[in-house]
């Protein structure tokens, strides 16, 4: 188990960095439901479900991510399950401009670089 959990982390392309956010994701047959992020990247991020939720792999929503330090005024961020194990979830960014997600939300990267309360995930 510990061997197959490695090998993922090396064929992440995009560092992940812990944050302390909630989510809201929208889906025309569930309507929405709501989860706290765990970690995020420049490609998805990772997060736990309040509640029990039938996601599928593969499966699109739209994701409002919410908390402190995040721009509320960003829209909502189209999303790929990619994962689900019970109440984890992986999701990856659809349709992403790299170029605008590192001006907008990224960009203070130096900051979870300097910041203890930020560090990379191992």
């Amino acid at each position: 188990m510990q061997m197959q959990h490695m090998q993922n982390m090396d064929r992440r392309r995009h560092k992940r960095v812990p944050v302390q956010f909630w989510i809201s994701l929208s889906h025309p047959l569930l309507g929405v439901v709501t989860g706290q992020v765990h970690e995020m990247s420049h490609g998805g991020l990772s997060l736990s479900l309040d509640e029990e939720v039938s996601l599928f792999t593969m499966m699109e929503l739209d994701a409002r991510i919410h908390g402190e330090g995040w721009d509320d005024s960003m829209p909502a961020l189209p999303v790929q399950v990619v994962r689900v194990s019970n109440r984890e979830v992986a999701m990856k960014f659809l349709d992403v401009d790299e170029e605008n997600w590192e001006l907008s939300y990224m960009e203070d990267e130096l900051a979870f670089d300097f910041d203890p309360m930020y560090r990379e995930i191992a």
